[in-house]
C-alpha cells in the first residue's frame, strides 16, 4: 500500500474536552460560550460546533486549564447563560493532528486518517478539519497506539 506523503503529526497532551450542549442556533451564542473561557484566562485550542437534530448548537473545546479554579468558574458561568445549555467535561484527553499542504486537492486523505484510528478500536470524540489539516480529540490511553497507526499510513518526514 502507498503511504500519503503529509507535512507531519502535531500532539497536543494533557487537556480537558468541554461540550457544550443545547445552545440556542442563533448569532453569537458560540461566540458568548468561547468568551466565559477568555475571561477567566483560559485558552482554547480545539473548536467544534454542529447544528443538533433538534436545531440546538453543540459546541466542543480543548483546553489546558490550571488548578486555580478559574476553569470550573468558566464552566458555571457557560451553563448560566441559558437555562437549556448543559456542560460535560472530559479529562484525559489529546489533540492529534496530520497536517501538510493542500489537503483540499488530494482525495481520501480524512477516510485514512479515521480509518486508522477505528481500525484499532481507537474511538474519535471530535473532529475538526482545515484546508491543510485534520485532528481528532482522543483519550490520552491511545495516544502512542494512534500515533502508530497514523505513521502505519502516511508518510511522515
Amino acid at each position: 500500500m502507498r503511504k500519503e506523503s503529509i507535512g507531519g503529526i502535531i500532539v497536543d497532551e494533557q487537556l480537558t474536552f468541554v461540550r457544550i450542549f443545547n445552545l440556542p442556533d442563533e448569532p453569537d451564542w458560540g461566540g458568548s460560550a468561547l468568551e466565559e473561557f477568555c475571561f477567566y484566562g483560559q485558552t482554547v485550542n480545539f473548536i467544534s460546533e454542529n447544528m443538533d437534530s433538534s436545531g440546538k448548537a453543540n459546541l466542543s473545546v480543548t483546553l489546558h486549564h490550571d488548578e486555580s479554579g478559574s476553569f470550573q468558574e468558566a464552566v458555571d458561568a457557560i451553563a448560566e447563560l441559558h437555562e437549556d445549555i448543559s456542560v460535560e467535561v472530559i479529562e484525559h484527553v489529546c489533540l492529534l493532528t496530520v497536517y501538510g499542504p493542500h489537503f483540499k486537492e488530494r482525495c481520501g486523505l480524512a477516510a485514512t486518517f479515521f480509518r486508522a484510528l477505528g481500525i484499532r478500536g481507537i474511538n474519535i470524540l471530535s473532529i475538526s478539519t482545515s484546508i491543510s489539516s485534520i485532528s481528532a480529540i482522543i483519550e490520552e490511553k491511545h495516544l502512542l497506539d494512534a500515533t502508530n497507526a497514523l505513521r502505519d499510513v502516511f508518510d511522515v518526514p
